[in-house]
């Protein structure tokens, strides 16, 4: 038997992360399905249906259909579980945090890319932040990061309180902002803390 979803939610306009039976799991990005693919490549989609999910408000309300194992928005199930499963891309953000002596003080494993960077990824003390980095000299909220640049992808650093040292640039006043290339790991300073996110 085929892998059913078992968990689907919204991420982004037009992704979703999935998990299957199997273990597979990821964010399936159904954007060219809706936007650029030839309608014979999807056969249950119809024109009204693709219409309608080509509202980001509309696709969001996805939900899995229990009996079939599929994504559904109401009783509509556009997508074969199997063309939902080649989608998948199981791309994770790592996140590591050491003291400037070099000791792993904390390691993540964060979801997608569009799961991730839909919104800034905010580093600080305060146990609201995505990284927290619950050391001295470390802002309640520090810096926020942002991906951006299209076919030539930038992080995007901005401070929000304290000192934050982002290679030979050092963003000490609020909104102050930084553009690094995305092609290498972004590390930051912050405290007597470096942030490596790759």
């Amino acid at each position: 038997m085929a892998a059913v979803i078992l968990d689907a939610r919204c991420v982004a306009p037009f992704v979703v992360r999935v998990r299957f039976s199997d273990g597979h799991e990821g964010e399936a990005s159904l954007k060219p399905c809706l936007f650029d693919w030839e309608p014979a490549r999807v056969p249950d989609l119809t024109e009204e249906t693709r219409d309608w999910l080509r509202s980001p408000e509309n696709f969001q309300t996805v939900r899995v259909d229990p009996e079939t194992g599929t994504l559904a928005w109401g009783d509509v199930k556009p997508f074969s579980t199997s063309l939902v499963y080649w989608r998948v891309e199981q791309y994770r953000m790592k996140v590591t945090v050491r003291s400037k002596q070099g000791e792993v003080l904390s390691k993540l494993l964060l979801g997608g890319r569009h799961e991730v960077w839909s919104s800034p990824l905010t580093v600080g003390r305060a146990a609201t932040n995505v990284i927290v980095v619950d050391q001295e000299g470390v802002a309640e909220h520090q810096v926020k990061v942002t991906v951006g640049g299209g076919h030539h992808p930038c992080f995007y650093v901005e401070a929000v309180e304290g000192v934050t040292t982002v290679g030979a640039k050092q963003l000490s006043t609020p909104g102050e902002r930084c553009r690094v290339s995305a092609r290498e790991p972004l590390l930051l300073e912050v405290g007597a803390c470096v942030v490596d996110i790759e």
